[in-house]
């Protein structure tokens, strides 16, 4: 009977949640076109077959800089379109004056051409445009999953679930909603609770353990938005870190997304996984403590919940940090390459924001902490009596 009650909830989770996804989606959208595919006829796949030439043409400059310019010609049969099958002759041009190039085409390449149509079949151009990478991307994906499973079983298949419904929130409803002018707090926050709702009720089921850790979790993720604002007067923040910030900005100029709010989006989403970790952990160990030790105390209960999170402190700051440092490893290089000293580094708001992001995801880990054994030493002995 019990079994049978779970398999229901998991169901009406399941069911609820995609439908959630898709209502959120529609809200969010408003009617508008959010992923442009207009032109996406015009890009195909194509195996290439063999590289004809490469030729590499120098031209003199204004600057003391040489401009060479790299064609390679080479044919490759199309994967994908009305011709799939097709072999075509393609090109591929290298500069050396602009920096973000693509390697040279090799034989056995998948790549992804731009075609230019003319007048007639002889009309048609192909241009290299980029190589296929969500082939190798999606096979890594197949293996992660297949992994997954296989250790986990069925807890292993309720997390890739859970994972593709975080996956589908952001980039199908949050993602939008910034786009289409939406409220960014309040969005980024409905979805972090959405996040962690999902992924405790599917993965954990109904449960005191998965009650309490939810409500630790979204504490955790309310300390860590109000950090933000709190810190937001004193640093003078603007959400203006880099060109993209500036880009996005310019997308709607009528009705501007707001740039700072973004900030905001950035520091929940960068901390809700770890926020869960530490609550499901909190609230697991408790219960199991509980389970051994019924008629503990709640303030020995919350005391042990102290203790337990103190070992898990050291290690889940560190996951935030090095998670913010390896991310912003390149900005990192180029300021400290480019800066007088340390303190100019520091300053700049692309170097600030990183740090802020690190410790406000830091300090809510360690709120969440006390505030989940608090909860869990309340609502256990409740559950127990």
């Amino acid at each position: 009977m019990e079994q049978k009650k779970h398999r229901i909830v998991y169901a009406l989770t399941l069911i609820l949640s995609v439908v959630l996804v898709f209502v959120g989606n529609q809200i969010a959208m408003g009617g508008k076109q959010v992923f442009g595919v207009s032109n996406a006829q015009d890009f195909l796949r194509a195996r290439v077959l063999e590289v004809l030439s490469v030729n590499k043409n120098t031209y003199d400059t204004t600057t003391s800089d040489t401009l060479t310019i790299t064609t390679i010609t080479f044919d490759a049969r199309l994967l994908t379109g009305d011709q799939k099958g097709k072999t075509v002759r393609c090109t591929q041009e290298i500069d050396n004056q602009f920096a973000l190039q693509s390697p040279q085409v090799k034989q056995g390449d998948t790549v992804l051409l731009d075609r230019i149509d003319g007048e007639g079949e002889a009309g048609k151009s192909y241009l290299f445009f980029e190589f296929v990478r969500t082939t190798p991307l999606l096979i890594l994906a197949v293996i992660f999953a297949g992994v997954v499973v296989l250790f986990g079983r069925k807890k292993g298949l309720d997390t890739i679930i859970s994972f593709a419904l975080t996956i589908l929130a952001i980039f199908t409803v949050l993602v939008p909603a910034i786009l289409t002018g939406h409220n960014i707090y309040l969005w980024s926050l409905m979805i972090c609770v959405f996040i962690v709702l999902t992924n405790l009720l599917l993965v954990q089921g109904v449960s005191a353990k998965s009650f309490t850790a939810a409500l630790g979790c979204v504490c955790g993720v309310i300390a860590s938005g109000l950090l933000m604002l709190v810190m937001d007067k004193p640093m003078h923040i603007t959400g203006l870190l880099d060109e993209e910030s500036i880009f996005i900005l310019q997308l709607n100029p009528s009705n501007p997304i707001n740039i700072k709010a973004t900030v905001f989006c950035m520091i929940l989403i960068g901390s809700v996984g770890a926020l869960m970790d530490v609550s499901m952990s909190i609230a697991s160990a408790l219960q199991e403590i509980r389970e051994k030790e019924p008629q503990l105390p709640p303030a020995e209960l919350m005391r042990s919940g102290f203790n337990i999170g103190k070992d898990m402190i050291g290690t889940m700051v560190n996951t935030l940090v090095l998670a913010y440092i390896g991310g912003a490893m390149s900005v990192i290089l180029l300021m400290i390459s480019y800066s007088a000293n340390l303190t100019q580094m520091l300053n700049r708001e692309q170097i600030a924001v990183e740090i802020l992001q690190s410790l406000a995801g830091s300090l809510s880990v360690v709120i969440a902490i006390p505030l989940t054994s608090f909860i869990c030493s309340i609502f256990y002995k409740r559950s127990a009596s």
